[in-house]
């Protein structure tokens, strides 16, 4: 890099990583108080690889493949949030406070690719200039409010921690690319950024790959006009890029690739208007960026309306015509204002994965992390345009600038103070998104939780009206009326009948989404603890609602049937009916070998030897995972030491 740039003053970098540091930690230290939430559970708490109490390739290996969140498992995250667990438990601030060392981390990491790109949009700048502006958005972009989410919502350190190896692979290939002019070969660097980081990311969450798409806006534009021309690796880069996303394409439409888009099975919107929909949404991010307002922002945006058609609602058109048009502004300022049309193709690209055709949830601000890199770097194009000789003009740009930041940093430190306290976070922001079912029914369940140990009953009476308001914005809604069954077990009242009815008629005639097998197993463990305080032919008239409903997949009706064997096994000691719920289990879905295991323990309790020898001989011809294998050798080895089988 000394070939270059004068070579850098270390003692700079060290003030500026000190100083983001401080501000960093001044701002997000109300938040790391918090608990977990929403998913932190499914990915964290309850999975009992995470848990390991010492280390062993055995527990490592278990580790590294019971990953569920995506395709490639996300074994990295697992590490890191079972090396929290390690050392300090589930302790939460441990948990956030790892999350704010990666983000600050991150936060550096962008300082010194903005200034790799601001070098190769302005090769002639003067590089104490551009490190300046590099700060400027280092800093603006580390304190965003839209970042709270991927610092405090523990189980985001999936996005962050796949942003840090994205960022190393994009500086050590894009120094290696711009020593190359100076005539250097830096194959150490391109080998760390393609054989190192990039695979890293990928295996800390899947959007890694999307540093694929970043490289091709560099090489295309950037590294273009710092050369004054596209280079031979830039060509074929280009190339073989979008050679490889028309076959990826292909693929994905093809029979082969369906099952990438089977999750539009149980989404409440299809492909059309997912699409649709994101058009709006990803002007909404914009607005959040440019615009940020505490009451916009939010863990739940699933109040956010439907696109149905181009013209329903007629923002969707505007949206979609807006998106073209910037697209296009992109395209003509290649030449003219590189770093403007690199933003707008940062920002866009950024976007590809998880806000286009694959069926996840509408809207997370999470995924913003680093597209909104391409909104804020656009202040070092307007800093170093010709207006900024005009002393008024250069005053007036660094003024707003300050009170911009300023504004981030105090709405950034009352994000993380709602964070800090469940509490305070549902009620607010309850406030604020007053059509969230989501929002509705998660500060019911902490007042709830809340009244279960004060005992005031002014709790169950706000807890019942948050209840309300999430049965009457969603007719297919159910958790909050089992939120209302466990207030009534609570008061020391019997269930209400009303909501018993209403709920299973939700379960037998509505619609079946996702969330209802969360419900279901709700039921089970409600109940079994003693939380939900229902006779048992009230249970068996719950379940067979769900079972008798029309709408459920194969798959489905396995895990309520499984969900009742576990009521029947565990709560109600009935054997015999468990024994019956799982058969219908398995035979309802082949392929779940983990209620297969149930059922030869099952039998294995009952001294059932002919259905433990005919589960055994199941088990023995089907292909498990290596946490099922394990469990099964572990039956096998007990059977053997009770003298069931004979080695």
């Amino acid at each position: 890099m000394s070939s270059l740039t004068p070579t850098p003053n270390p003692i700079y970098r060290i003030l500026i990583a000190a100083g983001l540091s401080l501000l960093l930690a001044a701002i997000y230290w109300p938040g790391l108080s918090g608990g977990f939430f929403f998913d932190d559970y499914v990915n964290i708490v309850e999975p009992a690889e995470i848990q390991i109490n010492s280390i062993s390739i055995e527990s490592l290996r278990n580790l590294w493949e019971s990953g569920r969140a995506g395709p490639l498992g996300r074994p990295v995250s697992l590490l890191s949030f079972a090396a929290n667990y390690y050392f300090s438990g589930f302790n939460p601030f441990v948990f956030k406070l790892t999350n704010l060392a990666i983000h600050g981390l991150n936060g550096f990491l962008i300082y010194l690719l903005t200034g790799l790109f601001a070098r190769a949009a302005y090769p002639s700048s003067n590089v104490q200039r551009i490190r300046v502006m590099a700060a400027i958005v280092a800093t603006l972009w580390v304190i965003h409010p839209i970042q709270a989410t991927s610092v405090l919502y523990v189980v985001q350190r999936m996005t962050s921690l796949a942003s840090m190896f994205m960022l190393l692979a994009l500086i050590f290939h894009v120094w290696a690319r711009q020593r190359q002019k100076a005539g250097g070969i830096e194959l150490s660097s391109f080998a760390l950024a393609w054989g190192v980081f990039l695979p890293l990311a990928m295996l800390s969450k899947e959007t890694g790959v999307v540093f694929l798409l970043y490289l091709a806006a560099y090489e295309a534009i950037l590294h273009r006009n710092y050369l004054r021309r596209l280079d031979l690796f830039g060509a074929w880069y280009l190339t073989v890029l979008i050679a490889a996303g028309g076959v990826s394409m292909f693929y994905v439409f093809s029979p082969s690739g369906a099952w990438l888009l089977q999750g539009y099975d149980s989404r409440p919107f299809t492909l059309t208007q997912r699409l649709l929909t994101e058009a709006r949404i990803v002007w909404t991010y914009i607005d959040l960026t440019v615009l940020p307002a505490l009451p916009d922002f939010g863990l739940y945006h699933d109040d956010y309306a439907l696109s149905t058609g181009v013209f329903a609602p007629y923002a969707t058109f505007f949206a979609i015509a807006g998106l073209l048009l910037l697209g296009a502004l992109g395209w003509i300022a290649r030449i003219k204002w590189p770093l403007i049309s690199f933003a707008i193709a940062w920002f866009l690209l950024g976007h590809v994965l998880e806000s286009s055709i694959f069926p996840l949830e509408l809207m997370h601000e999470h995924r913003n992390y680093l597209p909104s890199l391409g909104v804020l770097i656009i202040v070092i194009a307007v800093l170093q345009s010709s207006a900024m000789s005009v002393s008024a003009y250069r005053l007036i740009a660094y003024g707003g600038i300050f009170a911009f930041a300023a504004y981030c940093a105090m709405l950034g430190y009352l994000r993380a103070d709602l964070y800090g306290d469940d509490f305070r976070r549902t009620q607010i922001e309850s406030g604020y998104r007053m059509d969230s079912v989501r929002t509705q029914y998660e500060a019911g369940a902490v007042m709830v939780n809340m009244y279960n140990v004060k005992r005031e009953p002014i709790l169950a009476v706000l807890a019942g009206k948050h209840f309300e308001r999430a049965n009457s914005l969603d007719s297919n809604y159910k958790l909050a009326l089992i939120g209302m069954l466990q207030l009534d077990c609570l008061s020391g009242r019997p269930a209400r009948a009303a909501v018993l009815d209403e709920l299973r008629g939700r379960l037998s005639g509505h619609e079946w989404i996702p969330y209802d097998r969360t419900v279901m197993h709700g039921l089970s463990e409600m109940s079994n603890a003693g939380t939900i305080c229902l006779a048992r032919n009230q249970m068996d008239e719950l379940f067979g609602a769900a079972i008798s409903n029309k709408s459920t997949s194969a798959q489905d009706r396995s895990v309520i049937y499984s969900e009742y064997a576990a009521y029947l096994w565990l709560g109600q000691k009935d054997y015999a009916a468990a024994r019956d719920a799982l058969v219908r289990a398995t035979k309802e879905n082949a392929s779940d070998t983990l209620n297969r295991l149930n059922l030869l323990q099952l039998y294995r309790l009952t001294g059932d030897g002919d259905g433990v020898m005919h589960m055994l001989n199941d088990l023995e011809n089907r292909k498990l995972s290596r946490r099922n294998q394990h469990l099964f050798e572990s039956i096998k080895t007990e059977l053997t030491t009770e003298g069931v089988l004979v080695n």
